[in-house]
């Protein structure tokens, strides 16, 4: 069987007196907003019929490796504990929990009342709910303070609109009415009423309602809108960690504006604003907010102070607390009892930490972990007066661990470990690493491999990489890649300019007119597993989603001859087109991210020599999958599409090229356990098969 063949029709673009011709913009749907709703009503049938092309070339390009996915679809299921429960969180007088079911595609919801010996409640079995429906993607979800009762967001198609139902906990019901057009952000304003955002037509956000729960919808209060100079920017809830406030953010790529409400109030007033990568976080103690901040170029960030009072908001009333440190850079602030916890990035290690600050007598205790390469996140706790918190802790060769801090010794207690079968910690062997950049820098690495390893260059890699938008990839647990692993793979975390994972400096660094910094650092980062002897080229297999699918197609067309194959997942690959449509949900909040190529040619010639669909040339190129689904509105189906025609007509090799596109998808992929189990298995088949190591066992 033939690879499929796109038709090409001449689209002409003229953009600061440069002209393309994008043959494959016809593969842009009338009807794509339709799709994103799950409707699939295709306007053009060619569309729907170059997919299926497409598809019924997957399957036959894939078929004679179907033992292999079996297999690998049994290793990675074996690697899973399928009746597993999650550990216990405290709130008032229950104890909630989730846990799984073998056979279950999704979790079950459950609380015991007193004590972890009581009797079990299910209060929300997502497979019920998920009966009969191709995807049901759970999102955010609160009990009240009472706890009677439980809010919950989800979504069927995989697009940005969420909606939101009530449940009576006393019932195991839920309330008659639904709030069907939300950004999927709510929050309890009390125990008989919701604050929730309402979409837009673009999925931003537009306004926040107050609901009585027991009224629904129909009496909903309008408590703000969005001001019209701020319509390109999205809209979230939160909350103090003493919910004496709720907070309302406004965000774009460098726009950061904070909004205040006392709690009883329903008044949002404006807080902060920042502008130009300026961002504000804040917290509330003791009658003070405090404000977590980069302002004044304090990249590793400061904490300024003020009076919770209205009238003492303006920034001339702000003082210092606590001043930008050196080496750290401070990621998140929380009050529990009279303590204040920092979250902070280690710029030198790349690692997490974890400071305690006694706020009577000053004193603070520093929680770090031995481990070479770790990943550490503060959980906290469901009381804001209590002094045991709850931290969470893994590494790539470590399963997750539930940790209890006491705040007021600074001791830490092991309290649950996650359960995985078939698996030995021993067998392993974890590293951090630095390579050097091409002008200098050390990019962090998290290097994984089988205990005993020669370095001679010899073995296959999987690398890994993201390097944008400040979000850093962490060193975490993950069982699915033992199955590379322990075929003799190499795998890696290329933490590179664009996260986070060095700081805020190194996330700058990453960005705008410093894009180019990131796909150069993954490639160097690549050279440098070649340099000391773990890989060798055309050896290592690449892979990344979303943006992390812009840095797929970037680096691959940058060095075709470095990978041994790609994957790339939602891959955002028509950048200069994307970037250039207003209309697209996500194109004016991304301008502060790349740059505006309609009104900017500096930002439009930086941009273009990036841009994957725009760069692709006539030369071999290593075998590429590229996964997409169709109701993703976030990186948009035909981009992928595009991609795949593009190359096919171009590339100069018989390499595997496949597009992999879900119909009943969007951003996030399946929503069922075994079906994503189902696409690992796929993905690594694709990755021993380009290897020709498909029969290795």
């Amino acid at each position: 069987m033939k690879p499929p063949v796109a038709a090409k029709k001449n689209c002409v673009v003229h953009q600061h007196g440069y002209e393309r011709t994008d043959h494959y913009q016809w593969l842009r749907d009338k009807n794509w907003q339709r799709l994103i709703k799950g409707e699939l009503n295709f306007h053009n049938p060619q569309v729907l019929s170059y997919l299926q092309e497409e598809e019924a070339y997957k399957h036959h390009v894939m078929g004679d490796a179907k033992a292999t996915t079996t297999t690998l679809y049994n290793e990675v299921l074996s690697r899973i504990k399928e009746d597993d429960s999650s550990y216990p969180v405290k709130k008032g007088d229950y104890y909630y929990y989730i846990r799984e079911e073998k056979g279950k595609n999704y979790p079950i919801f459950c609380r015991k009342k007193g004590n972890r010996a009581a009797p079990e409640t299910i209060y929300f079995d997502v497979n019920k709910e998920a009966e009969g429906k191709a995807l049901y993607q759970m999102e955010a979800s609160a009990t009240n303070q009472a706890q009677t009762h439980f809010a919950y967001a989800f979504n069927l198609t995989g697009s940005l609109e969420s909606t939101i139902k009530v449940r009576d906990l006393t019932t195991a019901t839920d309330l008659s009415w639904s709030f069907a057009n939300s950004t999927g952000s709510f929050q309890w304003a009390d125990d008989e009423h919701l604050y929730i955002v309402e979409s837009d037509a673009l999925s931003r956000g537009k306004a926040v309602y107050k609901v009585n729960i027991h009224k629904g919808p129909e009496e909903k209060q309008l408590i703000f809108t969005k001001p019209a100079h701020y319509d390109d920017l999205f809209m979230s809830l939160s909350r103090t960690t003493d919910r004496a406030f709720s907070l309302l953010h406004l965000d774009s790529g460098a726009t950061h504006v904070v909004f205040v409400a006392k709690k009883g109030t329903d008044r949002f007033e404006a807080f902060v604003k920042g502008e130009n990568d300026i961002s504000f976080s804040v917290d509330h103690y003791q009658g003070y907010f405090y404000i977590l901040t980069n302002q004044d170029e304090a990249h590793n960030f400061k904490i300024m102070r003020c009076s919770a009072e209205a009238d003492q908001w303006s920034q001339e009333n702000w003082t210092l607390f606590l001043a930008e440190q050196k080496n750290h850079c401070l990621d998140g602030i929380s009050f529990y009892n009279d303590f204040l916890v920092l979250e902070r990035k280690n710029t030198h290690k790349a690692l997490d930490e974890i400071i305690i600050k006694n706020m009577v007598s000053g004193n603070e205790q520093t929680v770090t972990m031995p481990d070479e390469a770790y990943d550490l996140s503060f959980s906290g706790a469901w009381d804001h007066k209590s002094i045991v918190v709850r931290l969470d802790y893994d590494s790539p060769v470590s399963p997750n661990k539930v940790l209890e801090l006491d705040l007021s010794t600074g001791n830490v207690k092991q309290v649950h470990v996650k359960a995985v079968p078939h698996f030995d910690a021993d067998n392993y062997v974890v590293k951090r690493e630095f390579a050097k950049a091409r002008d200098g820098e050390h990019i962090p690495m998290t290097v994984v491999h089988k205990k005993g390893l020669v370095k001679n260059g010899t073995h296959k890699a999987f690398v890994y990489g993201y390097g944008s938008y400040g979000y850093g990839v962490s060193a975490s647990f993950s069982s699915r890649i033992f199955s590379l692993i322990d075929r003799g793979f190499v795998y890696a975390i290329a933490h590179i300019r664009g996260g986070d994972d060095k700081g805020y400096a190194w996330y700058l660094d990453g960005k705008m007119h410093n894009k180019m910094n990131t796909f150069y650092d993954f490639i160097d980062s690549c050279e440098h597993l070649i340099s000391e002897g773990y890989t060798q080229k055309g050896a290592i297999a690449i892979n990344g989603g979303s943006v992390g699918g812009l840095l797929m197609g970037a680096v691959t067309n940058l060095r075709p001859d470095l990978f041994g194959c790609v994957i790339a997942h939602v891959a955002f690959v028509d950048v200069i087109n994307t970037i250039s449509d207003k209309t697209l949900p996500l194109t004016p909040p991304e301008w502060e991210e790349w740059g505006n190529p309609i009104h900017s040619k500096d930002d439009f010639n930086y941009i273009l020599q990036y841009s994957p669909y725009d760069n692709v040339k006539a030369c071999h190129y290593p075998p590429m999958l590229f996964n997409s689904g169709i109701a993703d509105e976030q990186v948009t189906y035909w981009e992928p599409t595009k991609m795949v025609a593009k190359l096919r007509a171009l590339k100069k090799d018989d390499n595997l090229l496949l597009l992999n596109m879900k119909m009943h998808a969007g951003h996030a992929g399946a929503s069922k356990r075994y079906e994503w189990i189902e696409d690992v298995a796929f993905d690594y088949t694709f990755v021993l098969k380009c290897f020709g190591l498909e029969n290795l066992k």
